[in-house]
């Protein structure tokens, strides 16, 4: 769709208007834009409200949930940004409902921060579900949170259950660039990871557990032949 020029003028001079507002902290009449409609207003003042509401070690609700129902009617219209907004919003208020109501309709960034929430809270069983539904971002964070707890039956178990193309989600969830469970990081180095090699060496190595550090070295494993080799020229 083509904008005359003058609408054009006037879009411009509706957002440097809420704009000015924002910054002016005129929330006051910020609100009466967005209420009569203005989506320059409500992005606006969602954005004042959510930059206020972070302070000490957790976001005051009452503002956060006010910049959610102000950005929600543009989200709901399709605006990426104002949907980026609201599934974070929600998901730094832990309002799952919602997100799992967004991410069951299809909605990737619902999806994406639904199962960071879920792997947060240890909510393994619905992980689980949702990884047999097909959703991979389930099954990235199902597989995190097993690696990280060492849980290496059911990590294991997860690896077989899945399909060529997503046991590389599998791996690399224990290629150690996070907490993982030492166990874990072993079957994952053993299967051929090169990043999980590359991260048991260095923890081998600060754990001083030099004697497998060597036993792999010998097995021919470059890795850990490079990690041993710096830890002799250091004694």
């Amino acid at each position: 769709m083509v904008h005359s020029p003058g609408e054009d003028t006037e879009d411009a001079a509706r957002w440097w208007r809420a704009y000015q507002l924002a910054e002016n902290d005129q929330v006051d009449e910020l609100r009466e834009l967005a209420a009569s409609g203005d989506e320059h207003a409500r992005r606006q003042l969602a954005s004042w409200l959510s930059d206020r509401a972070w302070c000490g070690t957790g976001p005051d609700q009452a503002k956060m949930a006010e910049a959610i129902e102000v950005i929600r009617p543009v989200a709901d219209a399709g605006d990426d940004v104002a949907e980026r907004w609201l599934v974070g919003w929600l998901a730094d208020c832990d309002r799952l409902d919602e997100l799992r109501q967004r991410a069951d309709r299809g909605d990737d960034q619902a999806r994406q921060q639904l199962a960071g929430r879920l792997a947060a809270h240890d909510m393994l069983d619905e992980l689980r579900q949702r990884t047999d539904r097909g959703d991979d971002q389930a099954l990235r964070h199902l597989a995190g949170r097993l690696a990280a707890h060492d849980m290496l039956d059911e990590w294991r178990e997860l690896l077989d259950a899945v399909d060529v193309d997503r046991q590389q989600v599998v791996l690399q969830a224990a290629a150690g660039g996070n907490p993982v469970g030492i166990n874990v990081l072993r079957v994952a180095a053993d299967l051929g990871s090169d990043s999980a090699r590359r991260w048991l060496a260095r923890r081998l190595a600060r754990e001083g557990r030099l004697d497998e550090l060597r036993l792999r070295a010998e097995s021919g494993d470059d890795y850990a032949r490079q990690q041993l080799a710096e830890e002799q020229a250091q004694t």
